[in-house]
């Protein structure tokens, strides 16, 4: 039986970093597949004429490029659409999304944010929301501790670690056990010089520990009894779901659509809010809840309909 073949081309990250990773074995178990990280220009174009279904991964320079130059009418081509794209590039406004068969959206807020800002999307292609996926084989339960709060993602303004500062000061005044791990790349100088600064300003040198961009997520995860997000926007949050499933307690900043992903009773406003889940929590409470709404073979069904679809 010959496979039809599938063209995965992400502009943003390379294959073991992709979004698309955890969707590979399936993916190939019924397509030969390709995965390229070209940007505009001949080897995206190669690799377009090679597939029979082409997805684009980020609607980034090189899907405007493809869809305005090389995308041969009536060719089955899904664009997977994150955040950043809606929020600070005008690419979705540059598509010529009559060469586009689907929109994927992660979740209804961003799709939402889309419409607001390029109403035209909205009747020019259809717009599947598919929530991204947590494998539960990989994030195993772990032995949580509920003193320790993890915390993860870039160090940069968009996180919000301003706001994970003062939560851990007043956390720690009421109880000093507990302590506050941050994994994540310091990626904005600012950020970095200040978070230090506050670090010793409120006495957390041994309450807050930085501890750098982390090899194996799953294993760090698992002796933390609390997840905490402060980010100020997140179209999904893979760290909160990811933590949740091997033992930790979620508490998220209720940014815009936090309540229509995670649950209602962990979202926060304020920082005495926050310290109260984070001193309340219950280690181990979310992990079949995490796995029948976001598992990751959910995901995968959904796509592999969606390609079933698209392909006729």
């Amino acid at each position: 039986m010959v496979m039809p073949r599938l063209l995965l081309a992400d502009r943003v990250k390379g294959r073991e970093d992709s979004f698309l990773a955890p969707l590979l074995p399936a993916l190939e178990q019924h397509h030969e597949t390709r995965f390229v990280t070209a940007g505009p220009g001949a080897e995206l174009a190669a690799a377009i004429a090679w597939a029979d279904i082409v997805w684009l991964e980020w609607c980034w320079d090189h899907a405007v490029w493809a869809t305005r130059n090389v995308m041969p009418p009536g060719k089955p081509c899904i664009v997977r659409l994150h955040s950043i794209e809606a929020l600070q590039t005008n690419y979705p406004a540059q598509m010529d999304w009559s060469r586009v068969t689907c929109l994927v959206t992660v979740a209804e807020d961003i799709t939402e944010v889309l419409q607001a800002g390029f109403p035209a999307i909205a009747a020019a292609v259809p717009i599947r929301v598919i929530p991204n996926g947590i494998d539960m084989a990989r994030f195993r339960p772990g032995a949580p501790d509920r003193y320790r709060v993890g915390w993860v993602g870039h160090l940069e303004p968009k996180k919000n670690p301003m706001l994970l500062m003062q939560i851990a000061h007043r956390v720690r005044q009421l109880d000093p056990r507990f302590s506050f791990h941050v994994a994540g790349a310091f990626t904005d100088l600012r950020t970095a010089r200040y978070l230090k600064q506050m670090q010793s300003a409120l006495g957390l040198a041994g309450g807050v520990r930085f501890e750098g961009q982390v090899a194996d997520i799953s294993a760090w995860y698992a002796d933390k009894g609390v997840i905490l997000s402060t980010s100020m926007y997140e179209s999904f949050g893979m760290n909160i779901g990811e933590a949740m499933a091997v033992g930790a307690f979620p508490v998220v900043h209720g940014f815009p659509g936090a309540d229509r992903l995670w649950p209602a009773e962990c979202l926060f406003a304020s920082v005495e809010d926050a310290v109260a889940l984070i001193r309340t929590g219950r280690p181990g409470l979310y992990r079949d809840w995490v796995a029948d709404r976001y598992g990751l073979d959910r995901q995968v069904g959904s796509v592999l309909a969606l390609l079933r679809t698209v392909s006729g």
